[in-house]
């Protein structure tokens, strides 16, 4: 079978129809001309006479429960010595049409007339036996959800053939509403029945509504203390006519309560990069969970892993300042608590030391901990509340400092990288509503997270500011495994003014500040080289003449980042042949900029537009995503200063700007793992 095609079908997509017969094609390796006459590539499949006469009859039944009653298929096949070419041509005909939708019975319960608006089959659409039972399925779905567990309901319909026209009537019997009377745990041991109690949404005397067992079930899950969960009531017949209560039983698996966990990986910013966790669920009991992990990346690259990837393996490294190019790592011990005087509640409580270098941004060191509470809404959406306290250390490109605080002796930066204590609250929600949180096809996330410190919550003085960021992002099915993606983020960042030597200015410490560009943000720049920058020369001779320095220079580039941030993304991404769905490609636009407040007004000119092309392979632990942006801007100007004997920053240039680079280096690449939205 070298080929199975479709024509004439719009009501019913290809897709569909090939699931629904029996001959198939064979694979893509073996029909493509110019590989399949080696003969060994790709699955064969050969022609089964009995099955293609009843694939007409399949593709008949197809149409009929659709709506389609005056359907004809017809078919072509061309047969070589060896091959077989088939084409299914179908007159799919006027469609019989539902011209009046009656439902009754419930009037009392609900909306009659606002209740069919919503069913999947209504007025005007083909009258199609699935969306039928869809229907029929969604009113005992919203009775039950009102406490009728027993509705029955008896469809009606009326086909007129010749007018292509058929009424629908649905008429509802919801019998009794009842409330829960008992409440059965069954499958417990090492957990403790309570634990399972306090967890679900249901109490005894609730009435009855069956999506509260649906959302115990889930938050049973969200425990991680079980393989396997149902939530129901034991009887699916009312018993009696008088009958008002149910009975509700819980049954559990127990999962193994420890858990190891050790991964790997590589990307262009982390180069390589390893994880260990160990995890005891059910901790003390009462549900707990005690997790201690530990995380390093930038291994080979970063001291005291400098094996020299950087200038290998690691590329996206090679330029980043020796400074920073240091091993980073987490290592945190966390207590989480299930039920914090509410099962809608939970805390934890971590403690940890981390060294976490941003390329060509800044180097941080903490330690301490921090304690959050989280409240599951009635709409499903976690709020979180944070205080976090530890110590920290902070260090940036001296120039930084120079650029916007106007500090460029050395004796004077030193002030800014001392170790600080670091205290800061936090409020962050998450309403997530996507179907998947590696690879999302439809829905849509939204995010918000506000950052403050202060002293007054115990930060040091030189650690002081407000910082919110809020991102939406949706996804829509364009075709049947194709998706539209598109992405607004925007942040902003404000502190108080301090008094410095140098005057009143605003200081935001650098891991604060907002940054732009690399595989998550704007594609089309490497890891923060979108907005402010600084560059400082380090060695060579710079011409004031012609504004460029000598040849054999080095012009070390760092991000200073700014105090405000906005980028949109949009993206195409759709399953490539031959793969059989496994290899997706994308093209993509990504938008946006990184702007410091007190510059000029950011205009449309100043948004910077990078288009690209990328490729995802589908693995267990996520998509692994290979990027390719495009960015056909002139380097961005910027402060070029050069350190004198005295170890003083001098500045050289307003705005240094490097030589535009050739056709290939406005190509960026990124490789990393998980969708970049």
């Amino acid at each position: 079978m070298r080929e199975l095609s479709f024509s004439g079908n719009r009501a019913i997509d290809d897709a569909t129809l090939r699931m629904s017969v029996a001959t198939s094609r064979s694979s893509a390796f073996a029909r493509w001309p110019v590989v399949r006459g080696l003969g060994f590539l790709g699955e064969k499949k050969y022609l089964n006479e009995t099955q293609f006469r009843r694939d007409v009859l399949r593709i008949l039944a197809l149409y009929r429960r659709s709506g389609y009653r005056e359907a004809t298929v017809d078919t072509i096949v061309r047969r070589t010595d060896r091959d077989v070419y088939i084409r299914f041509i179908i007159d799919e005909g006027e469609p019989v049409r539902v011209t009046s939708f009656e439902l009754t019975g419930i009037a009392d319960i609900v909306d009659q007339e606002r209740t069919v608006a919503n069913l999947p089959l209504r007025v005007g659409d083909p009258f199609n036996l699935l969306q039928l039972q869809l229907s029929a399925d969604s009113v005992r779905t919203l009775l039950r959800n009102r406490g009728y567990p027993f509705p029955e309901i008896f469809a009606g319909y009326d086909v007129r053939l010749e007018q292509r026209t058929a009424d629908v009537s649905f008429t509802v019997v919801p019998g009794r509403r009842a409330t829960i009377d008992t409440i059965v745990v069954t499958g417990t041991g090492t957990i403790d029945e309570t634990v399972v109690r306090r967890a679900i949404s249901v109490r005894q005397g609730d009435l009855f509504d069956e999506s509260r067992l649906f959302r115990s079930q889930l938050d049973l899950y969200r425990l991680n203390l079980f393989n396997f969960v149902s939530v129901g009531i034991v009887d699916s017949l009312e018993q009696a006519q008088d009958d008002t209560t149910v009975t509700v039983r819980v049954r559990v698996a127990e999962a193994n309560l420890h858990r190891l966990r050790l991964g790997g990986g590589y990307g262009t910013i982390d180069c390589f990069r390893v994880l260990s966790g160990w995890t005891l669920y059910n901790f003390l009991g009462a549900g707990r969970t005690l997790d201690l992990s530990a995380q390093f990346s930038k291994l080979g690259a970063g001291a005291p892993t400098d094996w020299g990837f950087e200038n290998s393996a690691c590329p996206a490294l090679s330029e980043e300042d020796p400074a920073r190019l240091k091993l980073n790592y987490n290592v945190a011990v966390s207590l989480r608590e299930p039920f914090f005087l509410s099962n809608r509640t939970s805390a934890a409580i971590t403690f940890g030391a981390e060294q976490y270098t941003e390329v060509a941004a800044y180097l941080r060191q903490s330690i301490g901990g921090s304690f959050a509470l989280t409240w599951r809404t009635p709409l499903e959406i976690p709020i979180t509340g944070s205080y976090g306290l530890g110590r920290a250390k902070t260090e940036a490109d001296r120039a930084t400092f120079c650029q916007f605080l106007d500090v460029c002796r050395v004796e004077d930066t030193e002030v800014f990288t001392e170790p600080r204590f670091r205290a800061t609250v936090g409020l962050s929600f998450v309403w997530d509503r996507a179907n998947s949180v590696l690879n999302p096809t439809r829905g849509y996330r939204l995010t918000a997270e506000l950052r403050h410190a202060n002293d007054f919550l115990g930060s040091d003085s030189l650690i002081q500011f407000t910082r919110g960021v809020i991102e939406f992002a949706s996804y829509y099915r364009v075709a049947r495994r194709s998706v539209f993606a598109w992405r607004l983020r925007f942040g902003a960042v404000v502190a108080p003014r301090l008094q410095l030597e140098s005057g009143a200015e605003r200081y935001v410490p650098a891991e604060d500040r907002m940054y732009g560009g690399g595989p998550n943000s704007v594609r089309g720049y490497g890891q923060n080289e979108l907005g402010p920058l600084v560059r400082v020369l380090e060695r060579g001779d710079y011409d004031p003449t012609t504004g460029q320095v000598s040849d054999t220079s080095l012009v070390r580039t760092s991000a200073s980042g700014g105090d405000q941030l906005m980028f949109a993304n949009v993206e195409l991404r759709f399953p490539l042949p031959v793969f059989g769905g496994r290899v997706v490609g994308a093209v993509f636009v990504d938008a946006g900029q990184v702007a410091e407040r007190g510059d000029e007004i950011v205009t449309l000119s100043d948004i910077r537009v990078t288009p690209g092309a990328g490729l995802r392979i589908a693995t267990a632990l996520g998509p692994i995503r290979l990027d390719i942006g495009y960015n056909g801007y002139a380097p961005r100007p910027s402060r070029l200063y050069q350190p004198n004997v005295e170890g003083e920053l001098e500045l050289k240039d307003e705005a240094y700007t490097p030589d535009t680079p050739g056709f290939l280096g406005k190509f960026r690449l990124h490789f990393s793992v998980g969708q970049a939205f």
